[in-house]
């Protein structure tokens, strides 16, 4: 029995005797590092090899075996710090650390190739950048005529995105969104966008990325902390002329596109902020940056507009739709000036003209007073006015003309030209409509778009109703290639993705004369609504190319078809989003007449009230609203 008991003792002890020597062991590994590590520091070089040899098993964990490589490549023992990961990666070949170091360190020593084999295993993961280099240095070194633009296609969206997570390098996933930006894949583009930018460029080009996937209020976020990094980012000193020119040249890409990103948002008193903080910036640059390039020979094409042509003409706009019309005269004046072939701004010009010269009805009271030589506040201020003479803006526009063809100038000239002409019959005014849609036939019913928009309204204006639909129908079903013999409206459905709004307007316009208030509605519900699905929720917004044309007219059509509550919508809708009082006031007045129809007189009196207020000339506003006041009074008594 004690024998028993003695070897159970002596089995008992030895085992703990093992078990003890292995913790020990395994706990002494963090001790011989650490002391490693202190004849390193004290340049006592062979004892540290030494104890490295004496430390090193294949069977330590691959995390252990990684510290000695490197203390080995530390003490300048290549060699042996390459066998040690060599055989860390024969019994561990799928340890995405170890592959992921012996990869670096054969792109280090120039075997490309072999790197970009064994580092195949990491795409993907969080060592994918590795994989990356190999990859992209494999195919530069391969000597097969690769271009730029072999590596500027989708099959390296994976390898570029595996750069950025390796080095957080935001230029290599601003290559996965142009890659899918060239091929219009703008919504896959947008999913790259990053959480911080690395410089102004930067947050500018995922401003753009936003705007194109009409995320104005995100590209208006990024564009205002591109401000911000600009006003603390530093000109290289190494080319400093080259630099700020560079600086400055993206500080006014970033004025104009936030202003841009305002307006789409119709926030149109932020978007005249940003421009004139544009303007006074301009004044700052120094003269020589802001050069313009006058040696391009005139074509028979029209020039690239110049940013600041654009900043300019909204801001004269700005200035009218607040009737500012000496600021407003200013800048218009200086655009035409300065890009005389500027169509955009040759065309406010002469609206401005026009408007300008617009004969003004005077009651008798002032017919008297100016009889008298009188005058009073107003009517000094009237007369005070900046004009432009119809003369000037037509001349201007005929210059341009004869350099560059540009059908919407030239149409906006025909309707300048014609607002001076008393037209004794339309007789005559429809057969120059038909002269010019001869002059400027490109085939078989098929015209520029500028000339059949032209045309079909002036025919519509001259009474012709048909005519007007006519030549609207053959030119859609030309332009766009319509099957012949389907239904006009089926074709135009199964096409609309492709047509220009007015050309939507337009058909819808026919449509509700023709008494097809579904087929109307669909159509101006296109133009005037952005559709989509958010956190599995559907989403209708106003769209931006939504017109106050469009809106109203939709909103006639709700409202004759029962659907007052969206009527009287969208009519607040058009009321918020105009800059014009007339349309302002013609949009309450109908909101007005809807409210009265329901007899709620308090929101109907509200909203006519608002309507004279600001069209004191809207005569049924004014007459529906002493109407419905009359009536109240005789209630009360």
């Amino acid at each position: 029995m004690k024998v028993k008991l003695l070897a159970a003792a002596i089995i008992l002890t030895g085992c703990l005797f093992s078990c003890s020597k292995k913790s020990i062991t395994v706990n002494s590994i963090t001790g011989t590092f650490d002391e490693i590590d202190r004849d390193i520091s004290l340049g006592q070089t062979q004892d540290a090899v030494n104890l490295l040899k004496k430390l090193d098993k294949p069977s330590l964990a691959p995390n252990i075996r990684l510290g000695i490589y490197r203390r080995y490549v530390q003490l300048g023992e290549n060699e042996k710090a390459e066998k040690v990961l060599l055989s860390a990666l024969k019994k561990n070949s799928n340890d995405k650390m170890l592959i992921a170091v012996y990869s670096n360190l054969l792109l280090k020593k120039g075997k490309i190739k072999e790197a970009y084999s064994l580092s195949k295993k990491l795409s993907g993961t969080k060592y994918g950048s590795i994989y990356a280099e190999a990859l992209l240095r494999n195919e530069k070194s391969s000597g097969s005529g690769v271009t730029y633009m072999d590596y500027f296609v989708p099959d390296y969206i994976p390898v570029y995105a595996d750069a950025y997570a390796g080095s957080l390098d935001n230029r290599w996933i601003r290559n996965c969104a142009a890659i899918n930006l060239v091929r219009g894949e703008l919504t896959q583009a947008l999913k790259y966008h990053p959480e911080n930018f690395d410089d102004t460029e930067d947050a500018f080009f995922w401003a753009t990325v936003c705007y194109d996937n009409k995320k104005f209020v995100e590209a208006a976020e990024d564009l205002k902390k591109a401000k911000s990094i600009a006003n603390i980012e530093i000109v290289d000193s190494a080319d400093y002329y080259e630099s700020k020119k560079k600086k400055q040249n993206l500080n006014l890409k970033i004025y104009s596109l936030l202003s841009d990103s305002y307006i789409n948002l119709s926030e149109e008193k932020l978007a005249e902020e940003e421009r004139s903080n544009l303007l006074s910036y301009l004044t700052l640059l120094d003269e020589d940056m802001t050069v313009t390039d006058t040696t391009e020979e005139f074509t028979n094409q029209m020039p690239k507009p110049d940013v600041m042509s654009a900043i300019y003409l909204n801001s004269a706009l700005w200035s009218l739709a607040n009737e500012d019309y000496h600021g407003a005269y200013k800048l218009l004046k200086f655009e035409v000036e300065k890009w005389p072939d500027y169509a955009p701004g040759l065309i406010a010009y002469g609206n401005f003209a026009k408007n300008s010269n617009r004969a003004v009805v005077e009651d008798s009271l002032t017919q008297e007073l100016r009889r008298l030589g009188i005058k009073s506040m107003d009517m000094e201020a009237y007369d005070n006015l900046p004009r432009v003479e119809i003369a000037d803006a037509i001349a201007r526009m005929d210059d341009s003309l004869a350099r560059f063809k540009n059908y919407q100038l030239y149409v906006a000239r025909l309707d300048l030209e014609d607002s001076q002409t008393t037209w004794h019959s339309d007789v005559k005014h429809l057969a120059e409509i038909y002269q010019v849609v001869e002059r400027n036939t490109l085939g078989t019913h098929l015209y520029p778009p500028e000339i059949a928009r032209y045309a079909v309204y002036g025919i519509y204006k001259c009474e012709k109703k048909e005519e007007a639909e006519n030549l609207f129908n053959k030119y859609i079903t030309r332009r766009y290639g319509f099957s012949s013999g389907s239904d006009f409206y089926d074709e135009f459905f199964r096409n609309i993705s492709k047509m220009e709004t007015w050309e939507i307007e337009y058909a819808a316009w026919f449509a509700t004369m023709n008494l097809k208030a579904s087929v109307a509605a669909n159509l101006y519900e296109y133009i005037v609504f952005n559709e989509y699905l958010k956190n599995e929720k559907f989403v209708q917004e106003i769209s931006p190319r939504a017109t106050a044309s469009a809106m109203m007219n939709l909103a006639m059509i709700y409202s004759s078809t029962g659907k007052t509550d969206d009527a009287i919508k969208l009519y607040g809708k058009v009321s918020g989003r105009t800059q014009s009082y007339e349309v302002k006031s013609e949009s309450l007045y109908r909101i007005g007449v809807l409210y009265y129809e329901r007899k709620n007189n308090e929101d109907a009196l509200k909203s006519l009230k608002y309507a004279v207020y600001l069209n004191p000339a809207h005569s049924k506003a004014r007459l529906l609203l002493s109407q419905m006041e009359e009536a109240l009074k005789n209630q009360v008594e």
